[in-house]
């Protein structure tokens, strides 16, 4: 627990924000935290310290269409951290640029606690 604990800590000091999703019976269900970095944004949700979902995902997309990662990982906590805090800098030579698989959970907009009303054609 104490390095899964730190891990956390080393993404809230790297700059990342949190968002606590909570399940119908309003009991805390997973943790969330993003961060957005040129023109994307790197998030992680999870549910223990056994399983998380880490992913980058383009900042803006076309809502008609499910969110697509350029990268993810799913596994252990302590090693989605790691994976997602080493990824090279979005526009690097060796950054992931490359649409792969759908991430609806990792996008930031379909995840919040509340829904956004927005008019027709409006970006959030």
């Amino acid at each position: 627990m104490d390095l899964a604990l730190s891990k956390v800590i080393e993404l809230r000091e790297s700059g990342f924000q949190f968002l606590h999703l909570r399940d119908g019976d309003g009991e805390l269900d997973r943790i969330m935290a993003f961060k957005q970095r040129r023109g994307f944004v790197d998030s992680i949700l999870f549910w223990s310290e056994t399983e998380a979902r880490a992913g980058r995902l383009p900042a803006v997309r076309d809502s008609s269409r499910p969110p697509q990662a350029v990268w993810i990982y799913e596994g252990q906590l302590v090693e989605a951290v790691e994976r997602l805090l080493n990824l090279p800098e979005p526009g690097a030579r060796n950054a992931p640029s490359l649409m792969k698989s759908t991430a609806s959970d990792l996008a930031v907009v379909t995840t919040l606690p509340f829904r956004l009303n927005l008019p027709p054609g409006a970006i959030a």
